[in-house]
């Protein structure tokens, strides 16, 4: 590892006076618009974005989990989109990767598939690109045999041989459950993977990934997380090997960073090295297990609990009746189409409430007794006094949900859960990695889904948008943080979140759907959300050039090309990848960049995983620049 540059620090009064600061950066909503058509549905980590046709122009594939199919989404090249005619993928769709495996110029996708909980593992499915037409060619390519719980596919060249192999990691075992946790092939050619074997990779525990080049010698390295298990670092060593450098590389008081949810790289600090902001929070089913949110101003509680086999109950206190809504599970036994709701000793049945229902104290008087079935209890004691108790026969859901107003006051036999995580800034320095966390503002504390780096303003410094997961049922601004180069400074005040909605934040991309040198936003609202297109509109005097990374010597695909603009008072480096990722996989081959005013550039060079470069000197900026050509097929 080599050196980072050395902060300034400040003192916390400043810094809280930069925080305060607003961005001039804003967004406008354009998703209908530009032809984004999508229905509300869960999500699973990001979108892909990739240029699929090899055109020049961004493609998009927005991924549903699992009752609406992962769509693609075609860019004409005039800032619209055409839906493919079919779905990429349906059913159960976790992480997809896109990677042109075979050279012939456009890219292919890998899908990873849920497995059942276990009962029923399934491979990952390659769907072959043949000038936008798709196979499933996952039978003849050798790997269909070997199931898992499917999270997180990735394209990369294990093997420095000019064509793309690939990873998958996935969720941890059940008991009886046989092969490999995580799985690695070797691409042979011909449309043939040979797995790989590998005892420290196939333990891996860890449901995300991102790839990198830790140490700079082109060889992909792994950073494997979850917001389960502490994350963990990854070396290539090269004959399809890694070597555990978590320990090496992290300050002591953070190898055992759990509750990562993605990964971002980017050099945050303009010091030409790459850096990582971990994006921190509880998943979903973290979240369902003894979490409350009372708002004192409505006078409404929110509730989410876990769906498996278990009782529970809180006193309630009300001002006038009390008021139910938004009773909901997330089913997971399909015989279960709702939760019932018993009312009183009697245990008198009343519909569940979807809608506002009001109950009166006689409608619910006395405590039940002998509970014993599935169900919500609601038990009028006294004085304003109520009794809400909760019954899991089974595992019904992977959580349930109750709003409950009228409420003043709230009395739980358990502790409510704390859901904010603290995100970690990572800047690369001469032994390894640095812990500038101090350098973040409050948002950066609250449960946070995702974040996406690029230039938004085109000062030269990367910004961060951050997702947060929001409250337990209303979705929240998401947080812009612009890089001042010292510190970050937040708001959400940009423009870029659709409010009010039940909804929650997830991930995203960057992106510059339009061409017009400005990094719009893509954005995926969790839990029955939907896709939606920012379109950046920033006005400054920024200059900027987008650097399209072709194919290198020797036909080498763009993965892992880095990209440098050496200006005339800084460098700046950028790595094609995914930039940031959580299941699924980008390839941002149109790297863009802000320069600030310089309008020339001294020079840019792309130096692909193979080792070789192709410099250009003396380039005017707010243009688009192709190094490298077209593929030449297989």
């Amino acid at each position: 590892m080599k050196q980072v540059a050395i902060f300034v620090l400040l003192s916390l009064v400043s810094l809280r006076c930069a925080y305060a600061i607003a961005s001039d950066v804003s967004f406008s909503n354009v998703t209908k618009h530009v032809g984004i058509e999508q229905p509300n549905a869960w999500k699973y980590g990001g979108p892909v974005v990739a240029d699929v046709n090899n055109n020049g122009h961004y493609d998009l594939v927005l991924t549903n989990h699992d009752q609406y199919p992962a769509y693609l989404y075609w860019a004409d090249g005039n800032g619209q989109f055409q839906q493919h005619s079919t779905p990429i993928a349906q059913g159960d769709v976790h992480g997809i990767a896109a990677g042109d495996y075979d050279n012939d110029g456009d890219l292919d996708f890998l899908v990873a598939l849920g497995g059942g909980n276990g009962l029923q593992p399934k491979p990952p499915r390659l769907l072959k690109n043949n000038d936008g037409r798709f196979t499933d060619i996952t039978e003849q390519a050798g790997f269909a045999h070997l199931g898992a719980r499917g999270r997180s596919v990735r394209w990369l060249d294990l093997d420095n041989d000019g064509d793309l192999d690939f990873i998958q990691i996935n969720a941890a075992q059940v008991v009886g459950e046989t092969g490999p946790r995580n799985l690695l092939f070797e691409n042979i050619g011909n449309d043939r993977f040979k797995y790989r074997a590998n005892a420290m990779f196939e333990h891996i525990d860890a449901e995300r990934l991102y790839v990198t080049d830790f140490n700079g010698d082109f060889k992909p390295d792994l950073l494997a997380f979850s917001p389960y298990t502490p994350m963990t670092l990854w070396q290539n060593d090269g004959a399809f090997s890694f070597s555990d450098v978590t320990t090496t590389l992290l300050p002591t008081h953070l190898h055992k960073t759990a509750n990562v949810n993605t990964i971002t790289e980017a050099d945050f600090n303009g010091d030409g090295r790459q850096d990582f902001y971990l994006t921190r929070g509880k998943a979903l089913y973290q979240i369902a297990n003894n979490a409350i949110e009372h708002d004192k101003e409505q006078n409404v509680l929110h509730l989410r609990d876990e769906g498996n086999k278990s009782r529970d109950s809180m006193k309630l206190t009300t001002q006038g009746p009390l008021v139910l809504a938004d009773f909901y599970h997330f089913p997971r036994d399909r015989s279960v189409e709702h939760i019932p709701v018993y009312l009183g000793e009697h245990k008198t049945p009343v519909k569940t409430p979807f809608d506002r229902i009001e109950i009166s104290p006689t409608d619910a008087t006395g405590i039940a007794k002998n509970i014993e079935k599935t169900g919500w209890y609601i038990s009028y004691l006294s004085d304003n006094q109520w009794q809400i108790t909760w019954f899991l026969a089974s595992n019904v859901a992977w959580d349930i949900r109750a709003s409950f107003y009228n409420v003043i006051d709230v009395e739980t036999p358990w502790e409510p859960q704390h859901q904010g995580v603290n995100d970690i800034l990572l800047l690369a320095g001469e032994q390894g990695f640095i812990d500038a966390s101090k350098r973040l503002p409050s948002h950066t504390l609250d449960n946070n889904q995702g974040a996406i780096a690029g230039d938004f303003d085109n000062d030269g410094d990367q910004d961060l948008f951050v997702y947060r997961f929001g409250g337990l049922v209303d979705r929240w601004h998401d947080v812009y943080l612009e890089n001042t180069g010292t510190n970050f400074k937040q708001t959400t005040e940009h423009g870029a979140t659709i409010l009010p909605q039940r909804a929650h934040g997830d991930m995203g991309a960057a992106l510059d759907f339009d061409g017009d040198g400005k990094l719009d936003i893509l954005s995926g609202d969790d839990d029955n959300g939907k896709w939606q297109m920012f379109k950046n509109t920033t006005e400054n005097e920024n200059n900027y050039l987008t650097v399209e990374v072709g194919y290198g010597p020797n036909n080498i695909d763009p993965i892992g090309a880095v990209v440098i603009l050496d200006l005339a008072d800084k460098t700046l480096i950028q790595r094609v990848g995914a930039g940031s990722a959580s299941h699924s996989q980008n390839l941002l081959n149109l790297v863009h960049f802000g320069v600030s005013k310089q309008s020339t550039i001294k020079s840019i060079s792309v130096t692909w995983r193979n080792g070789k470069t192709i410099q250009k000197n003396n380039i005017t900026t707010n243009r688009r620049i192709t190094l490298g050509t077209a593929p030449r097929g297989n």
